[in-house]
């Protein structure tokens, strides 16, 4: 399980939105993907979404699943309104300039590091 505040200096990740969550709820699973309907269709638990789709949809999909938060990789562009409707959500997101790939094996050693 992993806390966000190791999430956040593992994936160098920039902090645009805490949910009401972010200091208690920690991520059990991740779920990297760009097709949103593809991560409807998962049943991870506590999830943290990984994508490089900077728009509402992910925001929304990840309140769809009760996902722990989302993280943009890729260092996207991130209009302001995704910043808001995270907030609105209360969804926590984050941005790192990682890109997905190197996120997933970050958060993989950093998985195994907090099992161990």
């Amino acid at each position: 399980m992993m806390k966000f505040d190791d999430i956040v200096g593992t994936l160098h990740a920039r902090v645009i939105s805490k949910s009401s969550t972010y200091d208690t709820i920690e991520a059990e699973s991740v779920i990297v993907s760009d097709l949103m309907s593809d991560v409807l269709m998962m049943e991870k638990p506590v999830p943290l979404l990984v994508t490089s789709l900077s728009s509402d949809q992910a925001i929304r999909t990840a309140s769809m699943v009760d996902a722990a938060g989302v993280v943009i990789a890729q260092n996207k562009p991130l209009p302001e309104k995704i910043a808001n409707l995270a907030e609105e959500l209360d969804i926590t997101l984050l941005h790192s300039p990682l890109a997905k790939f190197e996120c997933c094996v970050l958060l993989g050693k950093l998985m195994e590091k907090s099992a161990g």
